[in-house]
């Protein structure tokens, strides 16, 4: 499996590659510019994302990367944990958020969770327990008669809405909507994981949602999406 890191820290380049294991190999390049060569060049199963080679909103230089075909799972190593940078990174399709001082130990804790789930920071947690009950009350809540229709539109999508979708497609947003990763749809409809972020770029554009997150998070009917914790 290949590692595309992204840094231009030695240290920290040393602590990845102590985390990671043999089955492991990292590409190194200190520039996010650079990733869209390296990734046509070779198939990456991880991007590894300093965030002090990025300007902030880290999520709009992030997205890029995200979407790009042949990325597996991006994970985006931050000096602090700011809640709304956090969520920002997590909507556009990131699967993991860490520090930048972290252990090697932790890292490879990270690299093993994010192979099926997404790392978050602890704290972080109760916001987004509460935008799942939040968007699960609007999801459960009736659809209102076209004459009593309010001015304004329903702030998730309207169940009639994904009848635009194709069967492949809306297999996918049930998985999706269960918490599982572009691997696990993949693996479980036996496609690429290529072929799934082609079915999610089409999806998105029918339901009228921006990213992933808010996908699941419409749709989503009080289940909880497998998130896991930062330790």
């Amino acid at each position: 499996m290949g590692i595309l890191l992204i840094t231009q820290d030695r240290e920290l380049e040393e602590r990845c590659r102590r985390a990671t294991s043999a089955q492991y190999a990292i590409t190194l390049i200190d520039s996010i510019v650079q990733a869209p060569a390296r990734i046509a060049a070779g198939v990456y199963e991880v991007v590894l994302i300093d965030a002090e080679t990025l300007q902030r909103p880290y999520a709009e230089k992030v997205v890029g990367i995200v979407t790009t075909p042949g990325v597996g799972r991006v994970i985006v190593m931050t000096t602090d944990f700011i809640e709304d940078e956090e969520v920002a990174l997590l909507r556009c399709g990131v699967q993991g958020c860490c520090r930048r001082g972290i252990d090697p130990d932790s890292l490879r804790q990270v690299l093993t969770v994010t192979e099926s789930g997404v790392w978050v920071t602890r704290s972080l947690l109760p916001r987004l327990v509460t935008e799942l009950r939040r968007y699960a009350q609007q999801a459960a809540t009736p659809v209102t008669p076209p004459a009593q229709a309010a001015a304004e539109p329903l702030p998730s999508v309207p169940p009639e809405r994904l009848a635009v979708l194709t069967r492949r497609e809306r297999d996918i947003v049930k998985l999706l909507a269960s918490g599982a990763t572009n691997k696990k749809v993949a693996e479980d409809l036996d496609i690429s994981e290529r072929t799934v972020k082609g079915h999610l770029s089409n999806i998105f554009m029918k339901l009228g949602v921006p990213d992933r997150l808010k996908l699941v998070l419409y749709l989503n009917e009080g289940q909880r999406p497998a998130v896991m914790e930062r330790k």
